[in-house]
């Protein structure tokens, strides 16, 4: 099953711009995003996935998946099988072969290639809400989002290859065994040398390097200098700069914003800090059913640290 059948994708209402953040920390860290949305009190992993999932299956019978492959590195529970979950708010049968990815933002290219393996029709989604500590860049970045793709045997856009790409850079990025926010060692050279030879490795095992790049985006500056690295003329695409770090769903927003943009060849790199990258030559596009027309809601800075659950109101809830 290599074809991609239909793509949806979901974004929470609530969002908070550079600078109302910048305001209250002297300053925005996060470089290249002006914006980035946010997951409500009753959002999570799971309900954003579940939206983006409803999104790409349409009018599709739930009754012809066979798989459902759910990504994301800020799952509800640390212990607990949120697939399975997530499976039974679709509805999906009983049957369904559910398996989870999580612990690094490469899950979301990881649970696209045990797609392309599976010969049943699979369910992808990609979904998460990644949080740090409030003063610095990663906080700053971390917004919220979800996708899913329908992969089939027939569709308007195809898998063509992949090729993937390891090299040990410890220490960039990562989340400790229990630990609610993402840390860095705070070495920016280092993570950006992590980031552009890993995901350059990724794209030059391509037989065919397309011309336009859709690759993990953790902040609005970081998917240009990966460009630097390679050696072709690429097209850069991603959503940081309006939704902020979506983590493991955010190479396939940066696909959605390439396909829109009339792309029809698009490199995907999803990228896991350690480091491991995934790289997928995508032929054709998709119409992508999404909730991004409708209405916006702008948070204070007060509101936001309560949405992240920082800060309780006088009635003892967040």
């Amino acid at each position: 099953m290599s074809a991609l059948v239909s793509a949806g994708a979901y974004l929470p209402r609530a969002r908070i711009d550079a600078a109302t953040v910048g305001e209250a920390w002297d300053g925005f860290k996060a470089g290249g995003v002006r914006e980035k949305r946010v997951a409500g009190y009753d959002e999570d992993a799971v309900t954003m996935g579940v939206e983006a999932a409803r999104a790409a299956l349409g009018d599709l019978d739930t009754d012809d998946v066979g798989a459902l492959a759910f990504a994301t590195t800020t799952p509800p529970l640390d212990e607990g099988d949120v697939g399975v979950r997530l499976a039974e708010i679709l509805g999906l049968p009983r049957s369904t072969d559910v398996t989870t990815f999580t612990q690094s933002t490469r899950a979301g290219t990881r649970a696209l290639l045990s797609a392309l393996s599976t010969p049943v029709r699979t369910l992808v989604v990609v979904a998460d809400c990644p949080v740090g500590a409030t003063d610095d860049a990663v906080d700053h970045a971390a917004g919220a989002g979800a996708v899913a793709l329908v992969v089939g045997a027939d569709g308007p856009a195809t898998v063509a290859e992949h090729a993937t790409y390891a090299r040990e850079y410890p220490g960039t990025r990562f989340r400790r065994r229990g630990g609610e926010g993402v840390e860095t060692y705070g070495a920016t050279a280092y993570g950006r040398d992590a980031f552009t030879s890993v995901v350059a490795g990724a794209v030059e095992g391509l037989e065919t390097v397309p011309g336009a790049l859709a690759p993990t985006a953790t902040d609005g500056k970081l998917p240009g200098r990966a460009a630097r690295g390679i050696d072709a003329d690429v097209e850069v695409y991603h959503r940081a700069a309006d939704l902020g770090d979506t983590g493991a769903a955010s190479p396939f927003f940066g696909l959605f914003a390439a396909w829109a943009a009339g792309e029809s060849a698009v490199a995907v790199v999803g990228f896991g800090d350690g480091a491991g990258a995934d790289a997928l030559r995508i032929e054709g596009s998709l119409d992508v059913a999404s909730n991004e027309d409708r209405p916006t809601e702008d948070l204070t800075y007060a509101e936001y640290l309560r949405k992240r659950g920082r800060v309780l109101s006088e009635g003892g809830e967040r």
